[in-house]
């Protein structure tokens, strides 16, 4: 029997990652006709950030508390804080692990790596 998707979790787990922001790769490739033959020539990998969104935190937010900030207790704010907080570390760390897992990534967020075909230098 299969296990039952949570949707709750799910979601939330996706508007944490979009609240904290998150690297993506994009890949572009060359492509001449040598020959006769198209071959690939040259393909550019590039690594990029999206920034963090704060209407995904806001959404995230409003999702897992359904009760007005307005009407809570300090105790109830201070405990919801450190909730929040604990949740961004925990997507922090995973960030931190995928960064640590990508090879050659500048201090700017962005990465270009040129890789040569048919026997040319990379650069």
């Amino acid at each position: 029997m299969n296990k039952p998707i949570d949707y709750k979790q799910k979601l939330t787990r996706l508007l944490l990652r979009r609240a904290q922001g998150y690297p993506y790769t994009e890949k572009t490739d060359e492509y001449a006709v040598v020959d006769g033959e198209v071959t690939l020539t040259r393909r550019k990998v590039v690594t990029k950030r999206v920034q963090p969104d704060a209407d995904a935190l806001k959404m995230l937010i409003d999702l897992d508390g359904a009760t007005d900030i307005t009407q809570m207790t300090d105790e109830e704010l201070q405990s919801e804080k450190l909730r929040l907080i604990a949740l961004l570390k925990q997507c922090e760390d995973e960030c931190d692990t995928m960064k640590n897992s990508e090879h050659g990534e500048k201090t700017d967020g962005t990465e270009n790596k040129i890789t040569a075909v048919a026997g040319k230098e990379e650069t």
